[in-house]
This record gives C-alpha cells, structure tokens and sequence, in this order.
C-alpha cells in the first residue's frame, strides 16, 4: 500500500476540491465546469444528485483521465476515501454538489 507524507496531504486532497470548481451553476460558461458536471452525472449511478464513496471514485477517476484538477494525484495515492471524507461535511456518507462547490469556496 502505498503512503502519503502527512505534509503532502493538502497537496492531494485539496485538489479534489479544486477539480470541483463549481458543479452547480455556469457550467456553461466553462468548459472544465460542463466536463466536471458531466463526470458527475456519469459517476452517479442511481441518480439521487448524490455520490457514495463507491460513485466518487468513480468521479475521481473520471475528472483525472480528463486532466482536471490535480485528481490523478488522489487516483496515484489512492487517496480516495480521504478525499471524499474531507468534502463529506455533514458526515452522512454522501458528497453533493453543494458540499464539493462548499469546499472550493474555503
């Protein structure tokens, strides 16, 4: 298994956040944005609007095979659940749009 440098970290959680941008509104108006939104909808496969850890790997994958962000960073460390932890605010084991776009605003 492969391990990450507590310094590191930000480095690689923090893109999560990053790639998100922002889902919700103007996706139009940028084109990483549209892509980003896109990933969402694919990865979330029971379409309630909401990603489970299961999904937002899935979402991860998708946003670093199309170089968004710094999520092949999250997808090489395999950072997944981290990640997801860290957007996850409310702790009820779903990430929304509100909660990715909530963390590009920190």
């Amino acid at each position: 298994m492969r391990t990450i440098s507590m310094t590191l970290l930000p480095w690689v959680v923090t893109p999560v956040v990053l790639v998100a941008l922002t889902l919700s509104g103007l996706a139009h108006a940028n084109p990483q944005r549209a892509q980003l939104q896109a990933n969402f909808q694919a990865a979330d496969v029971d379409r309630n609007e909401q990603l489970n850890l299961a999904e937002f790997k899935t979402f991860i994958n998708l946003n670093a095979n199309h170089k968004l962000g710094r999520s092949a960073s999250v997808r090489r460390f395999g950072m997944y659940t981290t990640a997801f932890k860290e957007i996850d605010a409310n702790g009820d084991g779903v990430v929304t749009k509100e909660e990715i776009a909530a963390q590009t605003k920190q």
